[in-house]
Order: structure tokens, then sequence, then C-alpha cells
């Protein structure tokens, strides 16, 4: 992800920039599954640009797909955890895992009621906010169940 000053809006935005044709399933996967699911604890896509010119640091000039995203202003959940760990060794204070917990299985029972399973659930899929709620993200490997739902393999190896 990159962060980037969206001029139309005059906002910062996520930028979740990616290789085009090498993964086009997995984008318009992860498009049209973010476009149907709308909740306050998923990240909102502003826009989608197909072969956009992306200029990197050093200069190089590339051809990528772009996916601009709301901001996430405090980062993903692996993060604040192992920035909290080294705070306070002894944990998070109840309210807090109280709040968070419930927030992500209202978020994941959501995605369930419309038929979509995440596959990739992870702390770093886990997005926070500027209050430090839940923004859950990548949905890249998502998928549709049905019936005929069964196990594959998919989303990040342990």
């Amino acid at each position: 992800m990159k962060k980037a000053f969206n001029t139309k809006t005059e906002k910062l935005v996520a930028l979740k920039v990616m290789q085009s044709d090498a993964l086009d399933s997995k984008l318009e996967r992860e498009v049209s599954t973010l476009q149907m699911l709308k909740h306050e604890n998923i990240t909102n896509i502003i826009e989608v640009l197909f072969k956009a010119t992306y200029k990197k640091k050093n200069g190089k000039v590339l051809n990528r797909d772009i996916i601009v995203m709301e901001l996430a202003e405090k980062g993903d959940l692996f993060g604040f955890l192992k920035i909290s760990f080294h705070l306070n060794p002894s944990g998070f204070p109840e309210p807090i895992l109280r709040r968070l917990f419930h927030q992500m299985v209202e978020v994941i029972e959501y995605c369930h009621q419309n038929g979509i399973a995440h596959r990739d659930l992870k702390p770093e899929n886990v997005l926070l906010d500027a209050e430090y709620n839940i923004k859950l993200a990548d949905f890249g490997w998502a998928t549709f169940i049905d019936e005929k739902y069964h196990k594959t393999a998919a989303g990040t190896k342990l």
C-alpha cells in the first residue's frame, strides 16, 4: 500500500498498486467484492485505475492497475499489536479487545450473510482507522459461498 493525496477529494488515500495483466482475476475479484460489500468495517474503494501511469520514487514510469481506497490512518492490526506489546507486555486492556473482537465478528458475519468468504484473514489485512476502528481489507482471495463450497488452498500460507 502507498499513501497518496487525492486532489479531487483533497484527502489522503491508500493506493494498492498491482502489476497490470498478471493478476487480472484477483484484481477483478477484489474490486467486484468491495463494490458489493458496504459496511463501516470494510475499506471503501474510491476509484479503480486500469493500466494507469505510475511513477516510482526512482523516476521509473510503469503501467499499473491501481485501487484507490480510503486510508486507514493507524495502519494494520499486526503493527498495532507489535507496538502495543512492546509498550505493555501484559497485553491489551479488556475493553479494547472486546470492542475490536466485536467489530471483527460483526464484519465477518456481514460478509458471510452476503455470501462472501474472505479467505485471507490475518492481522495484516485488518486495518485501523483514525479512531482505531477495524477496516477489513484485501479481498483478493475472496470467493462466493454456495452449497458447493469446499476447502481450497488460498490466502497466506502459515
